[in-house]
């Protein structure tokens, strides 16, 4: 083999090794870097079609199919469309409520226009199952607790080869929430959407209302649902980010105003809408939504068993520790007598054990102002053009007799918060609800049927009126005095009997000491 040759065979291989590596591998790597950037192109436009029609790939939408399970705690309905509570029937211990009755999507819904079916269930709980788009499916399953937090789960399964997308859903409450029949005509009012959220340095988390129809909470939220006096439905989200927060008032019913005289107007009920941001699933896996949730009565001794705050739904007004303190004093004396009637008897014995003092101090003053009536009336005469003379006078009268009217007044602004806080613990108080005290009254939470009660609050008022104001009393003040226990008890004939029968037993106690005082004073005089 001679040199020229191999010179020859040299300056080609280096022409084709150079050719190959600035020519050919370049083209070649330009080539697949492009076919790479378009297969990437197309699967992003075949994801992007995919998401806007997401929800567009079903055939001939099928009729609703309701799917029903039966519970201790309630018999349940769920709907086809949205996997969502349709009926939620409350196995309340005076008769089922419906707590579901009005038309929509139903509790807990989500993906209205996805077709589920159940797919297996146990003794407490159920799952659905639904198609979304050709590869890509969704399941949520339910498990139910009888006294407690209940789980909710969903999880989007995408058993294809390309990355799929899912758009924004959500999950929806009511519209509205129903309740027991005695409280069916305050409902409108007392239900509500609601929030809770943690507050910089507040100890306890505090409940928001919505007043806005679209409202996202500045600081995060523990749960959100709907409530009335007696019943909430909340959703806890476990681990994901909530979007916007959707709440409204929409049209559920008539109702009869002033008992149909003047015909029908809208009866409404509270609709939220929990949002969820969309994402995209990786082809082969799962995407997992965890919640928890609670549908169920406001039972504040349950409440405090259990995580989440639940008892800050339970509305105990401005003077909350008051009656937080009595509903905890209640539940003592029910576990010694096993009746709430008797216990809230011995809790108003108690607070006017406590508040004796003033009772005392107050029907002195009352006596004592009697006493001195004729001389004040005297007074009132000869210095009726004169009103300094006249306060002057009056002031010398009280020193003289050592009379203080404002000691009358004392025990009555003690005893007004008492009386709110108490009112609030007994009208929110689950406990009550069903609960039977003597003969007529089988629920201390509703109005007495009869109005026995509030009859007889309003004659014990009359006669403690009646033995107090005093001879001689300015007479549009007499007529104040005479129509109060007329007032009263119009006021108390709707009230929950409970509260009544503390009013009552109240009066009582008052009257009584009342009737010794004066009898001891007319002694001594």
């Amino acid at each position: 083999m001679n040199r020229q040759f191999l010179i020859t065979l040299m300056l080609f291989l280096l022409i084709v090794t150079g050719y190959n590596q600035f020519v050919a591998l370049p083209r070649e790597r330009a080539a697949k870097q492009a076919a790479e950037e378009q297969l990437k192109a197309q699967q992003a436009q075949e994801s992007t079609a995919l998401a806007t029609r997401l929800y567009q790939e079903k055939s001939t939408p099928k009729p609703e199919e309701l799917i029903r399970i039966s519970l201790p705690q309630a018999d349940v309905t769920f709907s086809s469309k949205g996997a969502g509570i349709k009926t939620y029937l409350f196995k309340d211990d005076l008769g089922n409520v419906d707590l579901t009755p009005y038309e929509g999507m139903g509790y807990f819904a989500t993906l209205p226009e996805v077709d589920f079916q159940e797919v297996s269930r146990t003794q407490n709980s159920i799952t659905f199952a639904g198609e979304i788009t050709k590869g890509l499916t969704v399941t949520k399953t339910y498990t139910f607790n009888r006294d407690g937090i209940n789980q909710v789960n969903i999880a989007f399964h995408n058993k294809t080869n390309k990355e799929m997308a899912i758009e924004a859903w959500k999950w929806n409450f009511g519209p509205g929430l129903a309740t027991v029949k005695s409280e069916m005509k305050d409902n409108e009012r007392e239900s509500k959407a609601v929030y809770l959220v943690q507050e910089e340095g507040k100890k306890k988390p505090t409940l928001e209302t919505f007043t806005k129809t679209s409202k996202q909470p500045t600081l995060p939220w523990t749960w959100a649902g709907l409530e009335n006096r007696y019943f909430l439905s909340v959703l806890i989200p476990q681990g994901w980010k909530p979007g916007m927060l959707t709440a409204d008032k929409v049209v559920i019913g008539k109702q009869k105003r002033m008992w149909g005289l003047f015909g029908e107007s809208d009866l409404t009920g509270p609709q939220l809408a929990i949002g969820v941001d969309g994402t995209t699933v990786a082809p082969g896996s799962k995407v997992v939504y965890e919640s928890q949730f609670y549908f169920g009565p406001k039972d504040y001794k349950l409440f405090l068993k259990l995580p989440y705050h639940l008892d800050r739904s339970i509305a105990f007004g401005f003077f909350g520790a008051l009656g937080k303190i009595a509903r905890n004093v209640l539940e003592t004396f029910y576990g010694w007598t096993g009746n709430y009637g008797i216990a809230i008897i011995m809790l108003t014995v108690c607070l006017q054990l406590i508040l004796l003092r003033f009772t005392l101090m107050q029907l002195k003053s009352a006596a004592q102002m009697r006493k001195i009536q004729p001389e004040m009336k005297r007074i009132q005469e000869k210095y009726k053009g004169n009103p300094e003379a006249m306060n002057r006078e009056t002031l010398n009268l009280y020193r003289k007799y050592k009379v203080n009217p404002l000691a009358g007044c004392l025990p009555m602004l003690i005893q007004l918060p008492i009386f709110l806080a108490l009112f609030n613990a007994l009208r929110t108080s689950w406990a009550l609800h069903g609960a039977k005290f003597v003969w007529w009254i089988t629920d201390l939470s509703s109005k007495d049927p009869y109005y026995i009660l509030p009859l007889l609050m309003g004659a014990v008022m009359f006669l403690q009126q009646r033995s107090s104001v005093p001879a001689g009393t300015d007479p549009a003040q007499a007529a104040m005095f005479k129509y109060m226990p007329l007032i009263f008890t119009l006021l108390f004939m709707n009230f929950p009997s409970g509260l009544v029968l503390y009013w009552l037993t109240n009066s009582l106690l008052v009257f009584g000491i009342q009737t010794f005082v004066n009898r001891k004073l007319a002694k001594a005089n």
